[in-house]
């Protein structure tokens, strides 16, 4: 499951590539924020005066942006490892035990 987080990680980093490039307007935030779901639904619960909470301030545009992004992707890659990681469990669990009797 670990190629999982690659290519999440790969497509991060393509989504921060591309935001780079395009122009600076709200529009360009919902790529960044779609690729960190978990975190934006986490920041939008959060939100009580319309600014995220987990979005800086006053570092100037991209600077605001990249404190946000950094952290997000990597508890996000976090998150999609710890996910990968219990589905494999259960799988296994259910490999190895036997069927049952009433069959």
């Amino acid at each position: 499951m670990a190629w999982i987080v690659t290519i999440y990680l790969a497509f991060a980093g393509y989504a921060w590539f591309d935001f780079t490039r395009i122009n600076h307007d709200g529009l360009a935030n919902v790529g960044l924020f779609l690729v960190t779901a978990p975190v934006a639904a986490v920041d939008l619960i959060m939100t009580a005066n319309g600014w995220g909470t987990l979005q800086p301030h006053g570092h100037g545009y991209l600077t605001d942006h990249a404190l946000y992004y950094v952290p997000a992707v990597a508890v996000t890659a976090l998150l999609l490892a710890l996910v990968g990681r219990a589905l494999r469990r259960a799988v296994r669990r259910a490999q190895d035990e036997p069927p049952d009797a009433d069959q």
